[in-house]
């Protein structure tokens, strides 16, 4: 990741419902993002999608998918998936993990980025903790997209589940992917009258550093709101990693033109000693896009982790180690087609 990167450059891919929701939500907003497309295996996905390519990739099955069987759904159409991600420098792929869909196809996507000469940045949607047949798949696709991709940044939906056991599923939902992608256009903000944006290759060069990245944000209007919102976005990181295995972070405040320098200053000082690293290497921003009387909101991009709560979701790893799996390859199932195949003896 060397050289100025320009907008011009940069393409958002959603993958699956909430891949397709969140980059849609993204489209919306000012950014250093200026290509967007989606991929999905349901057609209703796409009822959400904002501005960009659309591809489908049909399903041959009545039967519920695995996420192999999707991979190998997609292999008439990787020439077509490459074509989405033509002359991009930088391709971010946006997918929720656990389902077949963005399990299946966000590996993939993010792979042939690579091999079409783009950095890669996965942003990985985790399921929430009461989504336990989800947990298998997630892992495996974890693992596969930090073996192809540039960067993984994690955002998990766990840490949501505390706004409250009265909200319904799809409240829950809505609130995971509107805190997604505030956090991510406080990342990839442009440069503007009212903000002080980080950058793209600042954003790029904290991802690429190796291991896991996990971005989250929280709010606060009490006295004290940039200390208070930002251990409310950095508290559930402890409970996925070894807080202080962070080496480099990102913070970003969002609010109205009242955020002052001091409270910038109390954020930046601060989290070196919340995550247990006096030398971590932070860089921020400022957006003053809130509303009058709005509330803080900081928004965390923290790297380097090595070892995450979501190793023990894969149970070949736990058994063995990482280092001894016996397939690590993306495997694909071919469930259609086989049975028109010729015999070699004719």
């Amino acid at each position: 990741m060397s050289g100025p990167i320009s907008s011009s450059e940069v393409v958002a891919i959603g993958i699956g419902s909430a891949g397709i929701r969140i980059v849609s939500a993204l489209s919306r907003e000012t950014t250093l993002v200026n290509r967007f497309a989606y991929v999905t295996c349901d057609p209703a996905d796409l009822e959400s999608a904002g501005e960009g390519d659309q591809m489908v990739i049909e399903s041959t099955m009545a039967q519920k998918p695995s996420p192999s069987m999707v991979r190998g759904f997609a292999l008439p159409h990787h020439d077509e998936m490459r074509r989405l991600v033509k002359g991009a420098k930088v391709v971010f792929v946006v997918a929720g993990l656990g389902r077949a869909t963005g399990s299946g196809l966000a590996p993939i996507m993010a792979g042939l980025a690579r091999e079409e000469g783009a950095d890669a940045v996965s942003i990985a949607v985790m399921p929430f903790d009461f989504e336990e047949r989800l947990r298998f798949y997630a892992g495996l696709a974890l693992k596969k997209l930090r073996a192809v991709s540039n960067g993984v940044v994690v955002v998990d939906n766990g840490s949501l589940f505390n706004i409250g056991s009265e909200a319904t599923l799809k409240e829950l939902y809505e609130v995971a992917n509107k805190e997604a992608v505030k956090a991510l256009g406080s990342l990839l903000a442009r440069q503007s009258q009212d903000s002080i944006p980080v950058g793209l290759n600042k954003v790029l060069g904290t991802v690429a550093q190796g291991g896991y990245s996990f971005l989250t944000s929280a709010s606060s209007g009490s006295v004290d709101k940039a200390e208070e919102a930002l251990a409310r976005a950095i508290i559930g990181i402890g409970k996925k990693a070894q807080m202080k295995d962070a080496s480099h972070a990102v913070v970003v405040l969002t609010g109205d033109a009242s955020i002052s320098a001091s409270e910038t200053a109390t954020a930046v000082r601060r989290l070196g000693s919340m995550f247990g690293n006096p030398s971590l290497d932070v860089e921020y921003a400022v957006s003053y896009r809130g509303g009058a009387g709005s509330q803080l909101q900081v928004s965390v991009l923290a790297s380097g982790f090595t070892q995450t709560k979501y190793d023990t979701y894969d149970p070949i790893d736990s058994i063995l180690g990482a280092k001894n799996n016996i397939d690590d390859s993306l495997e694909c199932a071919l469930v259609a087609g086989l049975e028109r195949v010729a015999s070699c003896d004719q």
